[in-house]
């Protein structure tokens, strides 16, 4: 039920909603080049943990999981609560995803860090004056393994100060095998239609050899296996799950670092987050709790929980720009 509520999530913020909203194109660097897009959204409130400071609340950067995109449901409903709490908020769309995908020919994956990089250069270079603050940035699902491998990459050098992890699966491995188990099958049956929906579009510079692999897959696994793994260069699914994932690489993160999971996550094990030494890390922030399932986190009054601790997460570190 946690999982599938975020179905039913009905955010008052969109593009028709607010006349304030700004569309950005970031180009990337091959010739003619992709348009990658998001859409910025000031904030709608001032936030009182900022007031005894010298800088305004970070702009905060939204990425989506797979299948999604800038303005699904979880997103804009993450961004209304942001901007209520006083956060300027930037929804972004991965290569391929949403406005991006008709004007993107190449693909995106959840270890592809160089697309955080162009956004992140292009903020700093041209929207200086939506960063007076900072940047923090709050991920979903496999944009969460993004992020993760983004920090651990860039270490002191990042360019968000702060993040939000809401059930990242930081052993893609394990994930994907979990998805053709039981009921999860059907999860695994609806995110492999989203994946071929997009990697399908008209722009995507695929071969019929590959659209034909991409057409034919009969599992998010054997998808990977048999055309996302093969297009990078590696030998299989295993090699380019564990290339890829999050896991071994967090102990690199040094940007404070909230990450949340639900032991009744049905697709990202929880031992897989049991099995991590949290405490040889000060800069990760565990918040491991019994029951949220996959992105879901309904608590009661219908609110939700990672909306409401990533925010306050964000009140105690950013406004007090306090370090672990």
């Amino acid at each position: 039920m946690q999982t599938v509520s975020i179905k039913f999530l009905r955010p008052r913020l969109s593009l028709e909603s607010r006349a304030d909203a700004v569309a950005i194109s970031v180009p990337d660097d091959h010739t003619p080049p992709d348009e990658l897009s998001g859409f910025y959204f000031p904030a709608t409130a001032s936030n009182n943990s900022f007031e005894a400071t010298d800088h305004p609340p970070p702009l905060v950067v939204v990425f989506h999981g797979m299948g999604g995109s800038a303005l699904s449901h979880y997103m804009r409903s993450m961004a209304e609560r942001l901007n209520d709490a006083g956060y300027p908020v930037l929804l972004w769309n991965h290569r391929g995803a949403g406005r991006s995908a008709s004007s993107c020919r190449h693909l995106h994956h959840p270890g592809y860090t160089e697309d955080v990089r162009r956004l992140t250069d292009y903020l700093q270079k041209e929207r200086r004056d939506w960063i007076g603050g900072g940047m923090a940035c709050v991920a979903f699902s496999l944009g969460a393994n993004l992020l993760l491998k983004y920090l651990a990459e860039t270490g002191e050098d990042s360019a968000f100060d702060w993040a939000v992890s809401i059930s990242a699966p930081i052993d893609m491995e394990i994930t994907s095998q979990n998805l053709r188990t039981g009921s999860n099958r059907l999860f695994d049956r609806y995110l492999l239609k989203k994946q071929q929906s997009e990697l399908l579009r008209d722009s995507a510079e695929l071969t019929a050899e590959e659209r034909e692999i991409v057409k034919t897959a009969s599992s998010v696994w054997d998808l990977d296996d048999r055309f996302t793994s093969r297009r990078l260069g590696y030998d299989g699914a295993v090699a380019f799950y564990a290339d890829n994932s999050a896991e071994g690489q967090m102990p690199h993160i040094r940007k404070p670092t909230l990450l949340l999971h639900a032991e009744d996550d049905p697709v990202v094990d929880a031992d897989v987050f049991a099995a991590v030494d949290w405490q040889a890390n000060d800069y990760l922030f565990p918040a491991l709790v019994e029951s949220g399932g996959h992105t879901g986190f309904l608590c009661e009054g219908g609110r939700r929980w990672h909306e409401l601790a990533g925010i306050a997460f964000l009140n105690r570190f950013a406004a007090g720009a306090q370090s672990p």
